[in-house]
């Protein structure tokens, strides 16, 4: 039974790595791009490269450092008592789906502002740099978070299978 901890924890601190991985990628392409390049278009992309880039950081550092230590308390809380395990993580992982929803629709938006934004604007300005940056950004991160939603889907089913 721990092994579907392990696995779950494991997936979800390699995706905290990818995550970090990622926003610094992010953050280098967005500094990058606005410091060499002078045209707005440019700096307007740079924005949410960079903002965004800053989240997935911060959120992808903090889910890769506590996955190892989470896996091994709820490890020992499943071995001692299956029933305060399945009272304490159901909820909390029904609360981590429903954070799922909420970030796919701030997604959503993000792609859909953004490539709104692009199509209206019809030369490389500012809103048009704004735009394709929240469309890649918005992109990235409901690739990424439809993975983690399925992951935590199957480890919410372990959950709910224990007596």
């Amino acid at each position: 039974m721990t092994d579907a901890i392990q696995r779950y924890f494991l997936a979800e601190k390699i995706g905290g790595q990818v995550a970090v991985s990622i926003g610094v990628a992010a953050c280098s392409v967005g500094g990058g791009v606005m410091l060499s390049a002078g045209a707005p278009f440019y700096t307007g992309l740079a924005i949410p490269l960079v903002v965004v880039g800053i989240i997935q950081i911060m959120v992808g550092a903090t889910v890769a450092r506590r996955s190892d230590f989470q896996a091994m308390d709820l490890e020992k809380l499943l071995d001692e008592s299956p029933a305060e395990f399945r009272s304490l993580e159901s909820p909390r992982m029904a609360a981590v789906l429903r954070n799922f929803i909420r970030l796919k629709w701030g997604e959503v938006a993000f792609i859909t502002v953004g490539l709104a934004v692009i199509l209206v604007n019809d030369n490389p300005t500012f809103p048009k740099g704004l735009g394709a940056g929240l469309f890649a950004q918005g992109l990235i991160s409901l690739v990424f978070d439809f993975f983690a939603e399925k992951r935590a889907k199957v480890y919410a089913n372990f959950i709910n299978k224990i007596a």
